[in-house]
């Protein structure tokens, strides 16, 4: 699936999670929390697709 549509499902789902939690600022919490696993989803994106470079 897309890189895109994963963050935006997760993105979705953090939304949900903190309102219903009653987090106090729970849009900033979730696109922070979102922003985390958008920065590892990337990174592991970045390693496949070297590896494939590679031919490993």
């Amino acid at each position: 699936m897309n890189l895109l549509v994963w963050i935006i499902l997760i993105l979705a789902g953090h939304l949900a999670l903190y309102y219903m939690l009653g987090t106090e600022n729970w849009v900033g919490t979730a696109f922070l929390a979102t922003s985390v696993w958008a920065v590892v989803l990337y990174f592991i994106r970045w390693v496949r697709y070297n590896k494939q470079k590679e031919g490993v």
